[in-house]
């Protein structure tokens, strides 16, 4: 590694998360040092989740995939908050990055007629040049408990259309997807 290559790294927002990261552990460390105890109130949770993400759209990038997509005409905080609004949590921070994706969102669910009953409607959204914000998404074992399955992508099905169909219902409730079909 060459000094330029360390000079990007350090201004890229990895070698930032990195340096943030390094400050909030060493300030944990003095604690535990000072009490003897890790204080987990004071653990550097955001930092760590910050190098996750930088991490994974560094190292993790893929093409975005060739499917249809469903375009929302709002900003992308609107179209975060929809989500919000109906439990859908952040993306985890080792899931595969696209290129240009502004949006990971998932949420779970359970369905005991499924071989995979543990499920998550995952959903990812890029952002456009005229604001509007183009949705892809897809419904799949979660990873939590069906790691292979979901790396596999065993069970895994196109949820873009059904997404379509109920955004304007604010209906975004995983349990009513009705699959078409195996992939």
């Amino acid at each position: 590694m060459t000094i330029q290559d360390l000079l990007e790294l350090a201004q890229s927002p990895l070698g930032q998360a990195l340096v943030a990261l390094a400050g909030a552990v060493s300030t944990t460390a003095v604690q535990y040092r000072r009490t003897g105890r890790v204080p987990l109130a004071d653990v550097p949770w955001r930092a760590l989740r910050r190098v996750l993400y930088a991490a994974r759209r560094r190292f993790f990038s893929v093409e975005r995939p060739d499917v249809d997509v469903f375009t929302v005409d709002a900003s992308l905080n609107d179209v975060r908050r929809t989500l919000a609004a109906q439990s859908y949590n952040p993306g985890w921070p080792l899931s595969y990055h696209y290129y240009g994706e502004d949006l990971n969102a998932r949420r779970y669910f359970y369905d005991p007629t499924r071989p995979h009953p543990h499920r998550q409607l995952h959903i990812r959204g890029f952002e456009t040049t005229e604001g509007a914000v183009e949705l892809i998404a897809h419904e799949e074992p979660a990873p939590e408990h069906h790691p292979r399955a979901h790396l596999k992508e065993i069970d895994l099905h196109d949820a873009t259309a059904w997404v379509e169909d109920v955004w304007d219902s604010k209906n975004l409730d995983p349990r009513g997807f009705e699959r078409i079909g195996p992939k």
